[in-house]
């Protein structure tokens, strides 16, 4: 009978321990494109989000057209360092490419240096993730190479849950790496 009021507080604990919901984690996925750039340094800075895709929460569309958080469910991640150091994965993979966030951690400068600036990051209530904004290129070398790249990418999720919507995110990033890629 003694032990009882020593549990009541443990459980009380137990209960708000639990309430945290749910992160989830945009995975990398391999990437089967191989694009050799002429930059054999890379600089990405950090990505630029409009305001809603910032949030902890995973946001979404709902049939109204508003936007709204999903009920229990919140990013593993902040999503610009999340989606920064996802690019950097993916550049350096499909590219080859020494690949790093700014600050450029080696010694001189890239030989490119990326800047991301999104407009739209959203789950809509069609089903589908809409990546839309444009990345500039700069290089100093050669200034021909300079460029600012609109990009628009759609991809439907394959399902609507959290995961399923972390996942599309993770395609979404993969093929702007490569327009990135491409650009560089």
């Amino acid at each position: 009978m003694r032990r009882i009021p020593f549990l009541v507080p443990l459980l009380f604990l137990a209960g708000c321990l639990t309430s945290e919901p749910p992160r989830f984690a945009v995975e990398p996925l391999p990437s089967a494109a191989r694009i050799a750039t002429s930059a054999e340094t890379i600089s990405i800075a950090d990505v630029s989000l409009p305001a809603y895709a910032k949030e902890q929460r995973i946001i979404v569309q709902n049939p109204s057209g508003a936007l709204v958080p999903l009920d229990d469910a919140d990013w593993a991640d902040e999503q610009e360092r999340a989606m920064t150091y996802a690019l950097v994965r993916y550049v350096a993979e499909i590219s080859g490419a020494q690949v790093a966030a700014d600050p450029w951690p080696l010694g001189g400068i890239p030989e490119a240096e990326v800047k991301v600036f999104v407009g739209t990051m959203l789950y809509d209530r069609t089903g589908m993730l809409t990546l839309a904004g444009q990345f500039s290129v700069r290089r100093d070398v050669q200034e021909s190479r300079s460029r600012i790249v609109p990009f628009d990418i759609r991809i439907p999720a394959g399902s609507s849950t959290p995961d399923g919507i972390a996942q599309v995110h993770g395609a979404a990033w993969r093929a702007l790496a490569v327009l990135i890629a491409q650009a560089v």
